[in-house]
This record gives C-alpha cells, structure tokens and sequence, in this order.
C-alpha cells in the first residue's frame, strides 16, 4: 500500500504482515532469491521486511537527505538480490552484506556528481583511505568462521535481537542462540589474534599468542614484562592486545567497528526498531543544510517506481537510473538577483540654457536586462554497462570492448579506439550475469577461468555448463567489472591493448562506462 508522500508503508518497518516465509531462515530465504520460481517475490519481500529498517537506518548515516538514503538503500537490496540469484555467497549474514553494500554504493555516489547526497564525513573518510573506503580490520577474521557463528555474532553480540528473532534468522532453536553467542564471541577472539598475529613479518609475534591470551583473560589476567618489552616496538602485538581487550571490555562497539566501513558505534547505539520521530521532530534533528537539501528533494523524487523495482525479479541492476533512481540532490545553487533601479528623467531646468538638454535616459542593457550567462559545463553523467547495447569504454583509455578476430570459442577480446563496429557493443544479461556480445548474441565475454589469460569469448550457453562461472561477470554500480571466478579483481587494460584481471584498486583503469549506442 503506498502513503501519501508516494512511499510504500514498509520502508520504514518492513512489510508488517507476515508472508508465507515468515519463520524460514534467511539462508533459505536468499536460495529461494536463485530459482526461477514464483517464490522470490514472497522470499525477497520477506528479506526486506527483516532487514530494510536497519538498512535504512545505516544509510542515512551515511547521506546527507531522507531521500538519498532510500535510494541507497533500496539499490543495496536490488544489487545483493541479484548477487545471490547468479550465486555470488558475499561470505557473511544478509544483513552485514547489506550494510557492507551501502558503504560500497555511497562510495561510488562519493565519484560523480551524486557526491553531493553523501555525508560530508564520510566523504573525509572516502578521501582519506581511497575510493573503496576502509577496510574493517576484523572482516578478514569474521569470514573465517562457520555462518552460523557469524549470524550468532552479528544478530546476538551486534544488533541484539531478541534470541527467537536470531533464532529465525539462522534457522536454530532459541536454546542454541542463548548458548551459542558466548561460544561465537570467544572463536572471534581466537580469530581476529591469529589473523594479527600471521600479518606480521616478524617470526618471533606468534610466540606470544599465549601470552596476549593470558593478558587478556577475563577473569584473573596475567600481565607478562616479556610481552610489554616486546610491544613497545611492535605495532602489531600491540594493536592485537588492545583489539582483544576491546572484544573482552566492549565486544558489541568492538565488532560494530571493525565490521563496518565507517560509523560502526553510530549504528548500534541507535536502534532503528525505534519509533520514528513526528515531522517536527525529524525536521529538526537534520542540520539547516540538510533541511534545505530534504525539502528540495521532496519536490522531485518519487520512490514508488525504484521500490517497484526493487521487488521485480525481472529487473535489471545496471537501469537503476533509468528505472525511477532519483538523482541526489545537489548542494543549494547561489543565484545571483540583477536589481533593476527604474531611472526618471529630471524636471526641466530653469538654466536650461547652460546646457544642452539631455535626451531621455534608456535603461541600459546591462542593468534592465542581463545578458543570459553562457551555462557553465557539466559532467556529463556516466552510467555503466546495462541492459542495451552499447559500447564499453574504459574511463581512463576512452577505448572500447572490441572482438579481435572471428566469432569463435577462445576469440580475444581486446580494447580498441570506438567506433562504429557491432564488435564493440555489449550489454548486460543480469539474469544470467554475463556480457552478451551485439554482432553475434550467441556468445559473450569469457575469463577463461583464470586471471591471467586475459579474456575472449565464449558460447553463452556454456553459462549452464560445467565450467559456466567462466562467463559469469558482476558490473558494479561505478562501472567496475568483476569475474565470478576473482571477484576480488576487476577488468582492466594493458598497454598494449590486450586485457587483465587485476587485483581491486579503485583507480579508473578498472571502470567501465556506458557509450554511444
């Protein structure tokens, strides 16, 4: 049901009525997202009844208006449903994912013209550690336990839920919940000490594990002059003493910030299941600024056609802007007001004669009537590869995607400077996540299943086969393409024209961009 304003009354709450998922677990939840079934729009529509208030909660953290924080939240749900229907695992709870996601879409908001819709202190932050943002310290050692023990941290340590609610989460009885958060807090600990401890260079910082161990004890710590001596000149026995001592001290702030990107301890200590404040209420609590930009855009944004879009399974991630994603709102425009000061002919003069008359003023052009400023360039804005063919083009090199010889399987696929040619048009299948090519649909961009044979193309069909992830690409909302079989590298261009699978940086090289159809 929609409200007033245009917006659906659960995107505060979530759907408030309960569906026919209500009590499945959210593993069997997002499985559900994979099949080509009527069940995803029950199981999503589920997923964001649980999830979309703490989502949204997050995002305006991180924006600057009530409406840019809906959009951000609403793409975050729309790019993490069509993750998991490829079968991308994000490798943590949906809910962190989610969170971890709308970090990831305010950054890419924080490289265009949209930066204006992005909290200025996390803009700082953005600038500070690179366009990817931070990496939270203690994610690499949260991946590494068992999914239910991070749902048992995250739902139980973090967020605090009530433990039949983590229970129906996770999919395990209440009693493992109220016996499981104790145990999970403890195997973080041990996970985030091994994780320091093997990024050092220096041999001689596992030795004193135990004795961090020992220092740290909850009850009845031993402290040790070995491990004081050694930390005076070691920063990473000494960042993984005060890191087990925030997880024993404060473990819910502890694994809120190194968790999240940015405002971990901000998030937990507000509840987003609070009630939401009147409209006096929330107009106060933002700044003048804020103010301004929230009522400008009440004018011209409209949230029903991107929540329809979020729960159609058709839709397609990469149309978002053309799929109702408002623009953020700009910073306030300085107009500057040219008074016209009307000019009156003075009465004759009795010594007329010592001058000679002056004819009738006109107005000068330049103060009645301002010549129209030339409008001052703007950037035109970029979006990534999407739905229709187009060409793709490097941001940095401005060449395209082209074919490099016959259609066949194992063809190169090189950069090439554009032009005309159906060779270098593509566009993006998100239902099977591939690069589809326009001169000839039956095949579509390949990694070869490596990253270092660089990438050619292949029957898309082989996309069902054994080997089919080869074919499987993820495009980001800042043109970054990504393969299924590294997801944690991007496609990029050689010197020479040919291309590779590097490593994430955040730099131009690795973005895409929508070009002349």
């Amino acid at each position: 049901m929609a409200r007033a304003d245009g917006t659906d009354k659960g995107v505060e709450t979530g759907d408030a009525d309960g569906g026919p998922h209500e009590g499945v677990s959210d593993m069997r939840l997002t499985g559900l997202l994979g099949a080509d079934t009527p069940t995803v729009y029950p199981a999503l529509r589920e997923l964001r009844a649980r999830h979309l208030p703490s989502v949204l909660a997050y995002a305006r953290q991180c924006t600057t208006s009530e409406s840019t924080a809906r959009q951000i939240a609403a793409q975050a749900f729309t790019l993490a449903a069509r993750e998991t229907a490829r079968g991308v695992d994000p490798g943590v709870p949906v809910r962190p994912h989610l969170l971890l996601l709308t970090t990831r879409l305010a950054a890419a908001w924080a490289r265009d013209e949209r930066s204006g819709g992005v909290d200025t202190g996390l803009l700082l932050v953005l600038n500070t550690a690179g366009p990817e943002g931070p990496v939270p310290p203690l994610l690499t050692a949260f991946q590494s336990l068992p999914t239910r023990t991070q749902g048992l941290l995250w739902y139980g340590a973090v967020e605090q839920e009530p433990e039949d609610r983590t229970a129906t989460f996770l999919g395990v009885g209440r009693q493992d919940v109220a016996y499981g958060v104790p145990q999970a807090l403890k195997a973080m600990a041990q996970a985030s000490l091994r994780s320091r401890l093997a990024a050092s260079d220096d041999p001689r910082c596992g030795d004193f594990r135990r004795l961090i161990e020992e220092a740290v004890r909850p009850d009845h710590p031993r402290p040790s002059s070995d491990l004081h001596t050694h930390m005076a000149h070691c920063g990473h026995c000494t960042a993984a003493f005060e890191e087990q001592s925030a997880l024993r001290d404060h473990p819910r702030t502890a694994l809120a910030e190194g968790l999240l990107p940015w405002g971990g301890t901000a998030y937990v200590t507000r509840r987003p299941a609070e009630p939401r404040p009147g409209p006096r209420a929330r107009a106060a609590a933002w700044s003048p600024s804020r103010r301004y930009a929230l009522a400008s855009a009440a004018l011209g944004v409209a949230l029903a056609p991107l929540l329809l879009f979020l729960v159609t399974p058709g839709g397609d991630l990469q149309d978002q802007h053309a799929a109702g994603a408002a623009p953020a709102p700009a910073p306030p425009v300085e107009v500057t007001v040219t008074a016209t000061v009307p000019v009156t002919p003075p009465p004759p003069s009795p010594s007329a004669t010592s001058r000679p008359p002056s004819p009738k003023p006109t107005p000068s052009p330049s103060r009645t009537a301002p010549p129209k400023p030339d409008p001052t360039p703007t950037h035109t804005p970029t979006y990534p590869p999407g739905a229709a063919y187009a060409q793709v083009v490097n941001v940095a090199t401005g060449r395209c995607l082209d074919v490099a010889g016959d259609f066949d399987n194992g063809t190169d696929v090189v950069t090439a400077p554009c032009g005309s040619a159906a060779t270098q048009r593509w566009r993006v299948d998100s239902y099977r996540g591939v690069l589809q090519s326009a001169a000839d649909p039956d095949f579509c961009l390949d990694s070869r299943g490596s990253v270092e044979k660089g990438v050619g193309i292949w029957t898309c069909s082989s996309v069902e086969g054994r080997n089919g992830r080869n074919l499987t690409f993820t495009v980001d909302p800042d043109g970054v393409i990504r393969p299924a079989v590294a997801l944690a590298t991007g496609l990029a261009p050689n010197a020479d024209g040919d291309l590779s699978l590097t490593p994430l940086t955040g730099s131009t090289t690795q973005r895409w961009r929508a070009g002349d159809a």
